[in-house]
């Protein structure tokens, strides 16, 4: 649709107009109803009905040798026009080219009109007569101003893009806009609020420090003539998956005639994904579509192997490899810009370390080494970036694995004995690691210490705890968190459970404040737990025993059902934090003693055995650091 339009657009250039208008519907579908019509309607010097025939029959002449000049009328313009197979371009969508055109001297009436009905039916008619289009109703009137109107009926199946995008295809094609030279695009399916804009150069967001102006970068070709050249080339914010966006886009006489994203330089050049994803830009050098043609027949890319062509191949391999080392650190910069906001970083390293600077820093300088060499596209995936950032919390603090980052970062060859260097630097990191979870784990377990002493803990502040610190179920588990898995399972579940059983199910206690959770839903690696906790020195009855089994009948079905969240969580228990179970019944009593998959624990028998698990624990984070070293 916009290859047509742009040929349209590019007679009315031609014909020395100013303005152009082309009314069409956007977004729809067109068909051979006759309910769509495209309209584009220039204020040029219009034709003849001789020049109207003359063009309309001589298909495929060269306009350039037929007018004896490559330039228009009037402005002098250098034509874009040249094979003469523009003014066939709407046939390609529809049946009916209707043309409306007044020009010629201006008499005392104004400007004679032609009008033509043009046909592709009756085109492709196998006859020997010659075709003539059949006069409209307004052939042989006056207009008060000189112009044409080009109308296209009768299409084919074909969707209309949309508004955006007949914006960026458009103006990709074209690149120009002056004072004697604007185009207008309107809705016409949007009589009421009038919708419309007009082509421009494309608004693309640069990388800063990126753009290089091409004014004096003249080519040279192998017998030392110097080609003139204007126009830019950048880094995007953003890799542009449009086509209409991305890459280079090469004018001649105002109107594309080529795009590449590399010149075709080989592969393995420094800054070659970069190059290849984030190049924009547009080059003008009217030379292409001068003399000799260089330019395809088909007017849809350069003759690349010829003199002109090579040369310009060659100077863009140069520009490729200058603009892909000036955009390296701007790479850099917007990437780190892009961690940082996603991963809110420095409200993370206030909760982390709160006042702690020194740490804040070095895991910032970590993370900072640690994305350097991503790509953007990766740091748009949360998983990763949380990779990312864990890392830098671990290495960070250890200034001698920091000097060693940095000596590889800047060493592209990594020699072995850096790598090595950095390995060992690594252990130490990890043992510095480990004495950073015994201390968050004494933290909790003082904290569960002072609940259960408390004696008169509800069951609201041991739900959260244990939520936190799941580990404090199972002393051996490593830290969890609240990751996506197990979101995405406690809010299927739930909605789940609602549609079978029209109950709404709570299963956090964390940011749960207005309901009371029915159950914690916590995980280890392949487990799902259904923790029911009870406040200190409660009694459980079988009421809340079976209920609970039922939970737990539901969610192995709930599991067997979707079959991923099944395979991720194979194994489902369940266990009370009770401190009495006197008032079970021998049924209950049996149902915990036969199914090893549930189970009661009092509040003190929990606390004994993670006290006992962190003694453990702690003696050989010493007893490492003791022989490692501390880092």
């Amino acid at each position: 649709m916009s290859a047509v339009l742009a040929e349209v657009i590019a007679n009315a250039y031609d014909a020395d107009a100013e303005r152009v208008t082309v009314t069409l519907p956007w977004g729809v579908f067109l068909d051979g109803s006759g309910a769509y019509e495209i309209t584009v309607t220039d204020n040029g010097h219009g034709m003849t009905a001789g020049e109207v025939n003359s063009h309309y029959l001589a298909v495929g002449s060269d306009r350039r040798k037929r007018f004896g000049k490559d330039k228009s009328r009037d402005k002098n313009r250098p034509v874009m026009g040249r094979k003469g197979i523009g003014k066939l371009a709407p046939f390609g969508i529809c049946e009916t080219v209707e043309v409306i055109t007044a020009g010629g001297e201006e008499t005392a009436y104004g400007y004679k009109v032609a009008h033509l009905m043009l046909s592709l039916n009756e085109i492709l008619d196998d006859t020997d007569d010659e075709y003539r289009p059949s006069p409209g109703p307004l052939d042989g009137t006056w207009s008060a101003d000189q112009g044409t109107t080009v109308k296209l009926r009768d299409f084919r199946r074909k969707r209309v893009p949309s508004g955006a995008e007949l914006h960026r295809q458009l103006s990709a094609r074209f690149g120009i806009r002056r004072a004697d030279w604007d185009v207008e695009i309107i809705n016409a399916e949007n009589t009421l609020i009038p919708e419309s804009f007009h082509l421009g150069e494309l608004d693309i967001e640069l990388m800063p420090d990126t753009r290089i102006d091409l004014a004096d970068r003249n080519i040279e070709t192998s017998t030392g003539l110097k080609l003139p050249i204007s126009g830019w080339l950048a880094y995007s914010r953003k890799p542009y998956r449009d086509e209409a966006m991305a890459g280079v886009r090469i004018y001649s006489r105002g109107k594309i005639v080529s795009m590449t994203r590399d010149f075709g330089i080989t592969q393995g050049f420094f800054g070659e994904y970069s190059i290849r994803s984030y190049l924009v830009g547009e080059i003008h050098a009217e030379w292409l579509d001068e003399g000799e043609d260089l330019i395809r027949s088909d007017r849809q890319d350069i003759i690349w192997s010829s003199d002109y062509g090579d040369a310009l191949r060659q100077w863009g391999h140069a520009i490729m490899r200058e603009l892909g080392a000036r955009g390296r650190n701007s790479l850099k910069k917007e990437t780190w810009n892009d961690f940082e906001k996603a991963t809110n970083l420095q409200t993370r390293l206030e909760e982390d370390a709160p006042g702690d600077k020194a740490f804040q820093e070095s895991v910032r300088q970590a993370a900072k080494l640690l994305v350097s060499d991503k790509d953007r596209e990766a740091i748009l995936d949360p998983e990763h970036r949380e990779k990312v950032y864990q890392l830098a919390k671990t290495i960070g603090p250890h200034r001698t694995l920091l000097d060693a980052l940095h000596e590889v970062a800047e060493d592209a060859s990594s020699p072995l004995e850096i790598v090595l260097g950095l390995f060992q630097k690594a252990r130490i990191a990890e043992m510095y690691s480990l004495g950073q979870v015994a201390s968050e784990r004494i933290e909790v377990v003082n904290k569960l210490s002072a609940l259960i002493d408390d004696g008169s803990t509800l069951e609201q502040p041991l739900q959260e705890l244990l939520e936190q610190a799941p580990w404090l179920l199972a002393p051996e588990w490593t830290p969890l968190g609240m990751n996506e898995s197990l979101e995405r399972v406690r809010k299927s579940f739930e909605s789940w459970y609602f549609k079978k059983h029209n109950i709404a199910l709570v299963t956090t206690a964390i940011n749960r404040q207005s309901k009371r959770p029915d159950f914690v839903l916590l995980h280890d690696s392949g487990t799902l737990w259904i923790v029911e906790i009870k406040r200190m020195d409660y009694h459980l009855t079988d009421a809340e025993y079976l209920r609970a089994v039922n939970y737990l009948a539901d969610l192995d079905e709930f599991l067997n059902q979707v079959d991923a969240l099944g395979k991720q969580f194979p194994v489902r228990k369940l266990t009370f934090i009770a401190d009495h179970k006197d008032k079970l019944s021998s049924v209950s009593i049996s149902s915990v003693a036969n199914d090893n998959r549930i189970q009661i624990r009092g509040w003190h028998d929990l606390l004994d055995d993670t006290l006992r698990a962190h003694r453990d624990f702690l003696a050989r984070v010493d007893k490492i650091r003791n022989e490692g070293g501390a880092p």
